[in-house]
C-alpha cells in the first residue's frame, strides 16, 4: 500500500475555502469522458469545484499560471489530480502538479490522485508514456536559448521529482472496473475525507513527517496482523510529543476507514464521575452517527459498542491512557471489528498492556539536533528565524538546546519564554535553568513520577536521578539492593514509564530534563534548608551543609566534588550545563595539594546524617575522630582520598562498595578487618599504594582493582582466601614482580588481567587450576633483564610444573578462557610454536599482536568458536592462512612482511589490513597484479585501452596501499623490536612498479599517468564544482545498464606518502531514485611521479541489474588529499535478452542487500 504523505498546518484551515475540491485533468485524454462525469457528480453532491483542465492553456505565460492556478489551489480544500496515459505530454499538468505539492507541502491540503488506467510505478520509474513525454519535453528544452538552459534543467528535474512523489501518494486505480461505479467510489471517499475537519495541530511541528513514519507505516499495513484488529502502544516520556504524532497519523489515514474516532485525554476522563461511561457515549455516537447516546452502565456501554461496531474497519485512537482495562475491554471485542481495523494508544507505560494481546510497542524518540535547533529558534525568533538574532544569541543557544536534549516540550516552552528578551534575561534565564527547572515543564513530566505504583519505585527513581546516572546497571543494582530495594523490578517499572533507558553499554541513561525533574522534586522537599532534604546532589549544598553543620538525619546521600566548589568561587558558575554524568570520576593528578582553611570540613558535621548511605567525595578533606561517622554506609566512594591509611575507626561495616581513586594511600588500613559486605574494592591510579592489606576478612569481595598503582610491589598472599573473587585487575603495576601462588585458589577467578607488568618475574605454575577464566590479559609482558627469567620461560615452568626441561614443551592455557591477549610479549616463532591453542574449543578473542612469529600456529585451526583475530604489527608475517572459517573480524594493521591472505580474507574488511605495505592479494576481496595480464580485449572494451604494449614498456607508476598517520603513538605502543619496523614503515616511498590492474568486488580499476579524460568517455566534466554528474535515463526498454566506466584525473599539489584508506581518493556511485550509494576506496592508488602533474584513475563497474527504467544515477569523484581535475563516464547497455560476460575474478558484491539503516556500501570494506 502506498504511503500516505499529508501535511498539515493550522494556518492552512479549510473553512472559508472557495472551492472544495480543485481538478488536474489532461483535458484531451479525460476531460469529455471520465472527468466530466466526475465533475457533474462532485457538483451534484454538492461540492464546488474548480476544473484545472490544459483547455488551450499551452501558450500562457507562466506569471499568468502562477497566478491563476496557485490562488485556485489555495482556495481548495482537496486537489484531485487525475493520471491520464498523455497527462505528462502538457506542461501545463506538469506545472499545476508541482504547484499542488508544493503547497501541500506547506499547507493542509488533501490529495487524491486518480490513476486512469495507469500504473502507478511508471510515475514513480518515469517509465512508459510517462518516460517518453519527458524524453521529448528534455529535447525541446535542449533547442532553448543557452542561456535559459538552466532554469529549463531545474524545471524538468522538477517536473520529474513531482511525478515519483505523486506516485506515492496513496490513491485510486481505476482499472477493470465501470467508470459510474469508481465514480460512486470516488464521491464516497471525498465525502468522508471532506465531511471530518481534521484535527489540531500546531503550526511549528517539526520532525514530525520523519517520527510518524513508522506509526504510519503500521497503520497503512492491511497484513501485518492476523487478528481483525491492529493495536500500537505509542510510548515515551511526558513531552516527547505522543498525542501530537497520533493527531498527525489520524490526520493522513482518517478518510480510509469506514469509522474514526480520536478519544483525547482518557486518564483524566476516565477519573471523573462517569468518566467511562463518558468516553464510551463519546465512540457510541460517532459509530452511530448520533450525538444522543443513552448509557446507564460501563457494562451496558461494551453491549451497545460491540453491537454498533458490525463488522466495519474502524481507526480508533486512545490518547493519554494510564489503566489497561479500557483497551482490553475494547480488544475482547475483537470479533465484531471489520478486517484492517487498527488502534492507537498513547501512554507513558510502555508495559500497559499484557503481551498476550499480541500488541505492538513503539517508544517516541527525541528530535534529531538540527531539528531541535529550528524548533528552538522558531519559538525563540518566530517564523523569520532572523540569523542576526540567532547570531546575537549564538553563545547560549548551544547550551539551552544541549540542556533540553531534543524534547520537544521543553524546547518549545523555554524557547518561547526567551523570546524578545535581552542577553542579560538569556543569561540569567540558563543559570536558573541548572539548579531549577521551568515549573511548566516539570509539572508535565512529574505525573509520570506520580503515576508509579508506590513509594519503593519513586524513591528508587530519586535516589538514580541525584547519585547514579551514567553508571554501569549491575553495580546501581549491586548497591541498593543492599538498600533494601528490588532494584530490578522496580527499574523495569522505570522504563516501562520512559523515566529509565539503560543504553547499549548497559549504563543507566535518564533524560536530562527528567533527571532535573527529579531532582527539583528533592530540592522541593526543603526549597531554603537542604540539611533537611533527603539527598544532597548538588556540590554548593553538599558544601554548606557541611561547613555549617546542618546536617540531618533525613540526608541518605551527599556529593562533593571540591573541584566544582573552588571553580564555582572563581566564576560564580558550578555545574556546567555539558558536564559529564560521570565527570565525578575524571582523571586528575594523585598530589591533593594545600587546602585552604574552608576546604576542609569536620566529622563532627555528619554526626547527626545516621541515615547516610551514599557519599561520593572528591579531593575532599576531612578532620577529627571518625569514632561517630554515620555506619550505615554502603558505597563509600572517596576519589583522591587524601590519608596515607584509613583509620581504623572509620566505620566500614556495612560497606559494598569502596572506591578511593587516585588517592593518597601508601596502605589501605593497618592489620586484619572484616568487612562481611564489601563486594567490590577499587584502588586503581593510587600511585602512592606499596602494598595491599590482609584480604582474609573480605570474604564476599568479587571485583579486586588496582589498574595503574605504579608503586605496588606486593599483593597479600591472603588473596587466595577471595573465595568469591571474579575481577582481578593489576593493570600496569609496573613494579610488580611476583603474583603469590595463592592466586591458583581462586575457583571463581574470571578475569585475570596483568597488562604491562613489564617487570613480572615469577607466575605461579598452576594457573591451570583456574577453572573459571574467561578472560585473560597478558600483554605487555616481555623479557626482563635476565634471559633466564622471562614470562615464556615462567610459562613453560608453569606447563611443566617442575618436571624438568623437555624439548619442545607444550605451553597450555586454561581451557576455559573466551579472550586470551598475549600481544606485544616479545614471543620467539619457536617459543610460539609450542602454544597449543587448540585446546582453547571456547575461544573466542585472541590477541598476539606485535609479536615477532612469521605464521600462525597450526593449532589455531581448531579454535571453532574464535570470531576476532589480531596479529597487528607481526612484521615477520608472510602469508596469513589457515584461520578458521568462523573468525569475522581480522586485524592485521603493519604486517609489513604480509603478501597475501588466504580464503579466511573472504567477509573481511580492507580496513583490517592498513600499512601492510606489501600486500597485493586478499582472496575475495582485492588483487593487484600486472597490467598485462588482463585480455587486452577486455581492457580496450570496457577501459579504452589499446595501446597496452606501449603502456607497459614506457610508464612506471607510483602506488601506495593505505597507511595511518601516528607513527608516534604507534612507536611507543609495540616493543624495540617493532619500533624499527615501524619508523622504516613511515619513511618509505611508494612503490614504482609497471601499470597494475586492481580488482575489487565488482570494480576493477587501473592507475596511469595522464592529464585529461580520454574522448574515448562519452561525458566529460572539467569544473571542481560539477563533481556531480547525473547520467541520463533515455536508455529504451529492451536494454539495461550493465557496466559504467569511469575515467577520474586527479593531481597533487605536493608529495603525499602516508595517506590514509579513506584519505585517498574516492569514486561514489549513487542510483538517486532507490537512494542506493556504493563508495569505491581502493585499497592501492597512484600517486603522480617527480616529472607528473596528473594521474589518471580508469575503473570498470560491473552493475548488473542494479538499474532499472527510469532510475536517476550521480557519479561523483572525491580527490580527498590531491586535487580534481577532470571526470569521465561511458555507459555500456546490454539488451535484456543477452548473456553478460563473465571477467571479474571475483563475488559481484556490488549487489549487496540494503538495510533501512544502511543506505551506502563501502566496497573496500
Amino acid at each position: 500500500m502506498a504511503t500516505r504523505q499529508l501535511a498539515y498546518d493550522q494556518s492552512s484551515n479549510t473553512y472559508g475555502k472557495s472551492y472544495d475540491v480543485f481538478l488536474s485533468f489532461k483535458s484531451e485524454d479525460t476531460g469529455k469522458n471520465f472527468t466530466n462525469h466526475l465533475s457533474r457528480a462532485l457538483n451534484q453532491a454538492g461540492f464546488r469545484t474548480f476544473e484545472g483542465g490544459d483547455d488551450n492553456n499551452e501558450s500562457r505565460r507562466e506569471e499568468e499560471i502562477k497566478s491563476e492556478l496557485f490562488k485556485a489551489i489555495q482556495d481548495s480544500k482537496m486537489c484531485i489530480i487525475v493520471f491520464s496515459q498523455n497527462y505528462a505530454s502538457s506542461s501545463w499538468c506538469l506545472d499545476q502538479l508541482v504547484s499542488i505539492l508544493e503547497y501541500k507541502m506547506k499547507f493542509a491540503c488533501m490529495i487524491l490522485p486518480i490513476f486512469h488506467h495507469v500504473d502507478p510505478s511508471n510515475l514513480r520509474k518515469h517509465k512508459g508514456s510517462f518516460g517518453e513525454a519527458l524524453n521529448r519535453h528534455e529535447e525541446k528544452f535542449k533547442c532553448e536559448r543557452v542561456d535559459e538552459k538552466e532554469y529549463w534543467e531545474d524545471k524538468l528535474k522538477k517536473w520529474k521529482d513531482a511525478l515519483s512523489q505523486a506516485a506515492d501518494l496513496a490513491g485510486m486505480v481505476l482499472e477493470n472496473q465501470h467508470e459510474s461505479t469508481f465514480i460512486k467510489k470516488v464521491i464516497n471517499v471525498i465525502s468522508t475525507r471532506l465531511s471530518r475537519p481534521a484535527l489540531y495541530i500546531a503550526s511549528c511541528s517539526i520532525g514530525i513527517h520523519r517520527r510518524a513514519r513508522p506509526i504510519n507505516s503500521w497503520v497503512q499495513d492491511d497484513g501485518s496482523n492476523n487478528s481483525n484488529i491492529g493495536i500500537l502502544l505509542v510510548c515515551g516520556i511526558g513531552g516527547i510529543g505522543k498525542t501530537t504524532l497520533a493527531k498527525f497519523v489520524y490526520n493522513l489515514n482518517f478518510g480510509y476507514f469506514e469509522i474514526s474516532c480520536f478519544l483525547a485525554n482518557i486518564r483524566e476522563t476516565s477519573k471523573l464521575p462517569n468518566g467511562l461511561i463518558a468516553l464510551q457515549k463519546q465512540l457510541l455516537s460517532i459509530l452511530l452517527k448520533n450525538e444522543k447516546v443513552k448509557i446507564s452502565s460501563v457494562d451496558e456501554g461494551i453491549i451497545k459498542i460491540r453491537n454498533a461496531l458490525c463488522y466495519r474497519k474502524v481507526l480508533l485512537v486512545l490518547d493519554d491512557v494510564d489503566e489497561p482495562d479500557l483497551v482490553e475491554a475494547i480488544f475482547d471485542m475483537k470479533d465484531w471489528f471489520g478486517f484492517g481495523s487498527k488502534i492507537i494508544v498513547t501512554t507513558r507505560h510502555k508495559s500497559l498492556l499484557r503481551p498476550q494481546l499480541g500488541h505492538e510497542v513503539h517508544e517516541v524518540g527525541i528530535l534529531y539536533t538540527v531539528e531541535a535547533n529550528e524548533l528552538f529558534n522558531f519559538h525563540a525568533f518566530g517564523h523569520e528565524n532572523n540569523q542576526i538574532s540567532k547570531d546575537y544569541y549564538k553563545e547560549y543557544l548551544e547550551e539551552v538546546i544541549e540542556w533540553c536534549r531534543g524534547l520537544p516540550l521543553a524546547l518549545q516552552v523555554i524557547g518561547s519564554s526567551l523570546a524578545g528578551k535581552s542577553k542579560d534575561v538569556w543569561r540569567s534565564a540558563i543559570g536558573k535553568l541548572r539548579e531549577i527547572p521551568t515549573n511548566k515543564i516539570v509539572e508535565k513530566l512529574r505525573l509520570s513520577y506520580e503515576l508509579l505504583e508506590d513509594d519503593h519505585d519513586q524513591n528508587l527513581f530519586l535516589h538514580l536521578c541525584c547519585f547514579f546516572v551514567g553508571m554501569k546497571k549491575d553495580f546501581v543494582v549491586r548497591i541498593l539492593d543492599k538498600c533494601d530495594f528490588y532494584t530490578l523490578v522496580g527499574i523495569q517499572n522505570l522504563i516501562d514509564r520512559s523515566l529509565v533507558t539503560i543504553e547499549f553499554v548497559n549504563e543507566i541513561t535518564i533524560h536530562q530534563v527528567v533527571r532535573d525533574m527529579g531532582r527539583d522534586i528533592v530540592r522541593r522537599e526543603a526549597t531554603v534548608d537542604p540539611g533537611k532534604r533527603t539527598r544532597l546532589w548538588h556540590h554548593t549544598d553538599s558544601y554548606n551543609v557541611l561547613t555549617g553543620k546542618t546536617g540531618t538525619e533525613r540526608v541518605q546521600g551527599m556529593v562533593l566534588d571540591m573541584r566544582m566548589i573552588k571553580k564555582y568561587k572563581c566564576s560564580r558558575s558550578l555545574i556546567p550545563l555539558k558536564q559529564s554524568p560521570i565527570g565525578f570520576f575524571t582523571a586528575w593528578s594523585s598530589k591533593v595539594g594545600n587546602f585552604s582553611l574552608q576546604d576542609h570540613v569536620r566529622t563532627d558535621a555528619f554526626e547527626k546524617m545516621h541515615k547516610l548511605k551514599f557519599l561520593q567525595f572528591n579531593k575532599v578533606k576531612v578532620n577529627g575522630s571518625y569514632k561517630n561517622f554515620p555506619k550505615g554506609l554502603r558505597w563509600l566512594c572517596w576519589s583522591g582520598f587524601p590519608e596515607e591509611c584509613i583509620p581504623n575507626e572509620f566505620p566500614m561495616g556495612n560497606v559494598v562498595s569502596i572506591d578511593m581513586r587516585y588517592s593518597s594511600l601508601k596502605q589501605l588500613w593497618n592489620g586484619y578487618k572484616f568487612l562481611q559486605y564489601l563486594e567490590i574494592l577499587d584502588l586503581s591510579h593510587s600511585s602512592e599504594l606499596i602494598t595491599t592489606p590482609d584480604f582474609s576478612g573480605l570474604t564476599n569481595l568479587e571485583k579486586l582493582i588496582l589498574e595503574h598503582c605504579t608503586k605496588l610491589i606486593n599483593v597479600h598472599n591472603t588473596v587466595g582466601c577471595l573465595q568469591k573473587l571474579m575481577i582481578l585487575n593489576l593493570k600496569d603495576c609496573h613494579k610488580l614482580k611476583i603474583l603469590p601462588d595463592s592466586i591458583c585458589e581462586l575457583k571463581c577467578l574470571e578475569t585475570l588481567n596483568i597488562s604491562g607488568c613489564s617487570n613480572i618475574v615469577y607466575l605461579p605454575t598452576e594457573l591451570d587450576k583456574l577453572t573459571s577464566l574467561k578472560e585473560l590479559y597478558a600483554d605487555g609482558i616481555s623479557m626482563i633483564n635476565l634471559e633466564a627469567q622471562t614470562w615464556y620461560s615462567s610459562l613453560w615452568a608453569w606447563a611443566w610444573k617442575g618436571r624438568g626441561p623437555l624439548l619442545c614443551p607444550k605451553i597450555h592455557f586454561p581451557k576455559s578462557l573466551h579472550v586470551l591477549n598475549i600481544a606485544k610479549c616479545n614471543l620467539s616463532p619457536d617459543a610460539f610454536n609450542n602454544v597449543d591453542l587448540g585446546i582453547m574449543t571456547s575461544l573466542r578473542w585472541l590477541d598476539l599482536g606485535g609479536n615477532p612469529i612469521d605464521e600462525l600456529p597450526d593449532s589455531i585451526k581448531n579454535l571453532t568458536r574464535l570470531k576476532t583475530l589480531n596479529i597487528a604489527y607481526c612484521t615477520k608475517i608472510k602469508y596469513l592462512e589457515g584461520v578458521p572459517s568462523n573468525v569475522t573480524d581480522v586485524n592485521a594493521d603493519g604486517c609489513i612482511s604480509l603478501e597475501k591472505v588466504g580464503s579466511c580474507a573472504k567477509g573481511h574488511p580492507v580496513e583490517g589490513y592498513l600499512n601492510c605495505i606489501n600486500l597485493v592479494e586478499a582472496e575475495g576481496v582485492f588483487k593487484l597484479e600486472p597490467l598485462d595480464s588482463v585480455d587486452p580485449q577486455v581492457l580496450a572494451n570496457k577501459m579504452g585501452i589499446s595501446n597496452l604494449e606501449t603502456i607497459m614498456k614506457s610508464s612506471m607508476v607510483s602506488l601506495v596501499f593505505g597507511r595511518a598517520y601516528d607513527a608516534e603513538r604507534l612507536r611507543n605502543e609495540y616493543p624495540g623490536h617493532v619500533q624499527d619496523d615501524i619508523t622504516s614503515l613511515f619513511s618509505l616511498s611508494p612503490k614504482k612498479l609497471p601499470p597494475q590492474i586492481l580488482y575489487h568486488r565488482g570494480v576493477f580499476s587501473t592507475f596511469l599517468p595522464g592529464e585529461s579524460v580520454p574522448n574515448w568517455f562519452s561525458y566529460k566534466f572539467t569544473d571542481a564544482a560539477e563533481v556531480y554528474c547525473t547520467l541520463p535515463n533515455n536508455f529504451n526498454s529492451h536494454t539495461t545498464i550493465n557496466g559504467l566506466s569511469i575515467c577520474f584525473v586527479y593531481k597533487c599539489p605536493e608529495p603525499y606518502t602516508n595517506v590514509g584508506l579513506y584519505d585517498g581518493p574516492a569514486i561514489w556511485v549513487r542510483n538517486q531514485t532507490k537512494d542506493l550509494n556504493w563508495a569505491l576506496y581502493p585499497a592501492w592508488f597512484g600517486l603522480p611521479q617527480d616529472d607528473q602533474t596528473g594521474i589518471m584513475w580508469l575503473s570498470y563497474w560491473k552493475v548488473n541489474n542494479l538499474f532499472e527504467q527510469g532510475d536517476i544515477i550521480e557519479v561523483m569523484g572525491s580527490p580527498q588529499f590531491a586535487e580534481f581535475k577532470e571526470l569521465g563516464v561511458k555507459i555500456f547497455y546490454i539488451a535484456n535478452d543477452e548473456q553478460t560476460e563473465n571477467y571479474d575474478p571475483f563475488e559481484d558484491i556490488l549487489r549487496n542487500d540494503f538495510s533501512d539503516e544502511e543506505r551506502t556500501y563501502y566496497i573496500c570494506t
